[in-house]
């Protein structure tokens, strides 16, 4: 029997050496965890040497008199608080989904969960209580009253990961609280691919500021959003907060590092019960009589086929808890978070916070808002609205519905109360009633944003995170002398980070060949960019939009490389595009949204000038205007194409290898105008890159496909 010193040391070891590409060969699609270290010890090479820390203060930990370590029947409590990080979604979950998640938890970690008796005896007898309880926390860092639930709003609850700055959104002391997000969506990253249902940070495995776990709302618990499944993604991830590795080793018959969990040979997927004994003797050094321990929470079974933590890997939390994490269930911190058990008898009422939520906020006269209190850190209290040009103009309704017949900017205002103390939350500005004769009536319309009193009247800002990253006027830096423009601050911006201005209404009904163009100029500072400008339609008062053009990447760069922040100085340094209007070129109330969505590299500034509605396009913008894009790009198995159609015509579509060979029974077509679309198959085709070519009347249109 190999050591518990010398399995730690093989396990942190692996840890610390940890590559990709053993990983990759499974495309794995449940956890990230792996690949969350790897990035972060590429950004922070320190990291590297705090896992050697880790391993150091384990190997310390072990030395001690074994009586030192956690006695039988010694329960460590962990105060929790979540993170429920939302766009006033379904992924804005109930108190209960929250509670009966923490159920789940306790039952896995002490052996108490009902399907236990499923787990064959062979393994059974492994199996540790794990004498570990999660605590919803009753008290904040300063030691106010909590339910131990946040709630905020935030895009970043989409494609979530340390890169987007998820975690800093909501964040609490990393020394005293497990830190649990939950979201809408998890970013894949290149070796997970598919569909991450969470993530968690290893012990010195990363900042502190992102220690913790995240989890998809629709994975979090067994019941709300999540309903009809079992809730072990928190299991799972919280084993890896405890030092867990996966159980395969991340490697082809890779180890664990812990010696009664049998060599795996890969992720299991759809593997349960009736299989067992499953994989006999798959691998050299592999359980020869048992097989493969796939019900262990730290495989990629279904959860209800998860039932398991063994003995060894209770010493490893054992040993995490004693060595690296011995603050966070000490007597004094229970008592500063509020989980003793003398909290729990005695429970407190906490005062509300106020918070709201609506289906939309810039509408056409004589339209309805829904608003919907989503109030958080007590569960009862009054609540008073205040709708100022709103009819009802005020309410005490959970959800009003209140109509606006008034063209007009308009505030909201709602205060929560009860015997603690009372909350009030007020967004001036935040409702638009709009006209439904267009602001602008005559085309062709140009604006030169060269005034700012006028771009600050007219068009409307969206900067979700509120910091200077945002779209702003810019005097003296527009196309040609003496111009101003509008910029993009996105030097020091965050991944992901969307930010968005909106256009006053144009009339262009009368405009006999719908077209928009503007400039652009922008820089790269290192890497490959990888940003995004968006540009949508709405044609009633910005109610809902329609994305009719976008641009990724290298598309977006004129000016080349700049080491500090740029700013353009030469006409050179600008570019046009174009975006074709023939899916509006009948409407009179139409306003434009521009959304820019920061690169994980993070490009350099981006400068926006001139935008001009109605013109007549030169022959090399017709590019433009067929907007050929195609998504998602890398694709797998299938992929969906789309193009505008000035006019009927024919049109052909191939997918051509990098020596120009079709690779595929190319697509003729005859098509109306307006926006087109077609999916592909290419699950025949082999892994690697690829052209796909539209012709349309004799000219020829690429995109470049990556195929996973």
């Amino acid at each position: 029997m190999r050591s518990f010193k010398s399995v730690l040391l093989i396990m942190l070891m692996a840890i610390i050496g940890f590559s990709a590409s053993a990983q990759s060969q499974h495309n794995p699609n449940k956890c990230s965890t792996m690949d969350v270290l790897e990035k972060e010890m590429q950004l922070h090479p320190e990291i590297r040497a705090q896992q050697a820390e880790f391993q150091s203060q384990l190997q310390t930990y072990l030395a001690k008199n074994p009586q030192e370590r956690a006695k039988a029947g010694e329960k460590r409590i962990i105060p929790v608080v979540f993170h429920v990080i939302h766009e006033c979604g379904p992924e804005n979950i109930s108190k209960a989904q929250i509670e009966d998640q923490i159920r789940i938890l306790n039952e896995d970690f002490s052996l108490n969960n009902a399907n236990f008796s499923l787990v064959p005896n062979a393994f059974g007898e492994l199996a540790a209580d794990c004498e570990i309880e999660f605590r919803l926390a009753t008290k904040d860092d300063l030691g106010n009253c909590t339910d131990g639930i946040v709630r905020v709003y935030s895009p970043k609850t989409n494609d979530a990961s340390n890169d987007n700055g998820v975690k800093s959104v909501s964040h609490w002391n990393s020394y005293k609280y497990l830190n649990v997000w939950v979201v809408k969506s998890i970013a894949s990253f290149v070796t997970t691919q598919g569909t991450v249902l969470g993530y968690a940070q290893f012990p010195l495995g990363g900042l502190l500021s992102t220690d913790g776990i995240v989890l998809r709302h629709d994975y979090t618990g067994s019941i709300g959003t999540a309903a009809g499944r079992v809730g072990r993604t928190a299991t799972h991830e919280i084993g890896h907060w405890l030092g867990l590795r996966h159980i395969w080793g991340d490697a082809d018959c890779g180890s664990d590092g812990i010696d009664d969990t049998p060599i795996a040979e890969a992720p299991n997927y759809g593997v349960c019960w009736d299989d067992y004994p499953y994989n006999v003797g798959g691998c050299a050094g592999g359980d020869t009589i048992n097989g493969e321990m796939f019900m262990n929470y730290m495989d990629y079974s279904d959860d209800n086929c998860m039932g398991m933590f063994t003995m060894g890997q209770k010493e490893v939390m054992d040993a995490t808890l004693s060595a690296i994490r011995a603050f966070i269930w000490s007597d004094v911190n229970l008592a500063a978070t509020g989980t003793r058990d003398e909290d729990l008898l005695n429970p407190q009422v906490c005062q509300p916070f106020a918070n709201f939520c609506e289906n939309r906020n810039l509408v056409c006269a004589g339209s309805t808002i829904t608003f919907s209190d989503v109030s958080y850190n007590a569960q009862n209290y009054e609540r008073a609205w205040e709708f100022e040009g709103g009819d009802p103009a005020t309410s005490s309704a959970a959800s009003p519905i209140v109509s606006y017949d008034v063209p007009g900017t308009y505030k909201v205002k709602l205060t929560v109360s009860n015997s603690l103390g009372s909350d009030v939350i007020e967004k001036t500005g935040w409702v638009i009633i709009s006209e439904d004769a267009a602001e602008n009536a005559q085309g062709p319309f140009w604006d030169g944003l060269d005034i700012q009193a006028d771009f600050e009247s007219k068009y409307r800002i969206e900067n979700s995170d509120n910091t200077a990253n945002k779209w702003e006027f810019s005097p003296w830096t527009g196309f040609g002398p003496y111009n101003s423009c509008i910029r993009m601050r996105n030097f020091n911006n965050t991944t992901s980070e969307a930010d968005v201005f909106i256009t006053p209404s144009y009339n262009i009904s009368s405009v006999s060949t719908p077209s928009m163009i503007f400039r652009i100029s922008a820089a790269e500072r290192g890497g490959e960019p990888n940003d995004q400008l968006r540009v949508y339609t709405s044609n009633n008062c910005g109610q809902t939009w329609i994305l009719r053009k976008s641009w990724t990447g290298d598309d977006l760069i004129t000016a080349g490389y700049y080491s500090s922040e740029f700013v353009p100085t030469e006409t050179s340094q600008w570019s046009e595009l174009a975006v074709g209007l023939s899916g509006v070129s009948s409407q009179d109330n139409v306003r434009f949204k521009f959304e820019f969505i920061a690169g994980e590299v993070g490009s350099n500034n981006l400068y926006l000038d001139d935008i001009r509605i109605g013109e007549a396009l030169a022959i090399g913008s017709l590019a433009n205007l067929v907007d050929l894009n195609i998504f998602p790009n890398p694709a797998s198995s299938s992929l969906s194409l789309e193009f505008n159609m000035e006019k009927p015509g024919f049109a052909q579509i191939r997918l051509l290898d990098m020596l120009g060979k079709n690779v595929l029974t190319p697509l003729n077509t005859k098509v109306q105008n307006g926006i087109q679309n077609f999916n592909l198959d290419i699950s025949s085709i082999s892994s690697g890159i690829y052209m796909v070519e539209l012709e349309i009347e004799g000219v020829k249109y690429h995109k470049k496909l990556v195929k996973n």
